[in-house]
């Protein structure tokens, strides 16, 4: 399309809407569980940001690395066999990362010196939380891939959609059926579930710019979606520690 300024913000604006959204609803995140848990659970929320970072960071670099990839390829064959084939990673990188997360859990906890409570607390949320690593994986994926292949006021829907499910479940989870911190992580993993269920649907589709085919493997585009996205791997990291 040509760069014109009804293009341009068009394209950005969705996103821009998309990326403040989903920071206010993670602040009201923490309020549902300070407030109607304690302050010992929105610690234990916090203390599990670094490990649900070094989760997520891996699929940030592969998707936004890859999204640059194979938008390079846009309308050819190979940049369908690419996208299923990083796609593909990412749950594999998810499965084993949660089963990591699983293991690690006890002794992580064990060796930051926590309040019997609050270490309580960390592996009841960490422990609901890896349930969804890949779902959470695909959405981080799906959101730049609707991006990348022209639907962002798409994505910033299924972002908008996801954060109130997870605001309104908060709620329910919390306060009507009192499950505790558990409900909250159950809400957050549900409502970042929208995108990647909504990506499943769309990505399916054969006239989609980008759609799901049989995956070929070329270790050639996983490394340059890894080179590529790794600036924003750190960020990421940076961000979540």
């Amino acid at each position: 399309q040509p760069v014109t300024l009804k293009n341009v913000l068009m394209f950005s604006v969705p996103t821009i809407v998309m990326t403040v959204f989903m920071s206010f609803y993670t602040m009201v995140d923490g309020l549902f569980v300070s407030n109607l848990i304690g302050t010992d659970a929105l610690s234990a929320v916090n203390l599990t940001a670094p490990v649900i970072s070094l989760v997520t960071a891996i699929s940030t670099m592969l998707a936004t690395g890859g999204s640059a990839v194979i938008m390079r390829k846009a309308g050819q064959q190979k940049a369908n066999e690419d996208f299923t084939f990083l796609i593909a990673v990412n749950v594999a990188v998810g499965l084993i990362m949660s089963g990591l997360g699983y293991l690690i859990m006890d002794r992580l906890f064990e060796r930051m010196s926590l309040s019997p409570a609050v270490a309580g607390y960390c592996r009841i949320y960490l422990s609901r939380y890896l349930i969804f690593t890949v779902p959470i994986l695909l959405m981080n994926n799906f959101t730049l891939y609707m991006i990348a292949a022209g639907k962002s006021a798409l994505s910033m829907v299924c972002s908008i959609t996801g954060g109130i499910l997870n605001i309104v479940l908060d709620y329910v989870f919390i306060s009507i059926l009192d499950m505790g911190i558990a409900g909250a992580a159950i809400a957050t993993g549900l409502g970042y579930s929208v995108t990647a269920v909504a990506g499943l649907v769309i990505f399916s589709k054969k006239d989609c710019l980008l759609h799901f085919v049989k995956p070929v493997c070329r270790i050639r585009t996983l490394v340059s979606a890894a080179s590529n996205g790794s600036s924003e791997m750190a960020a990421a990291l940076v961000t979540g520690i």
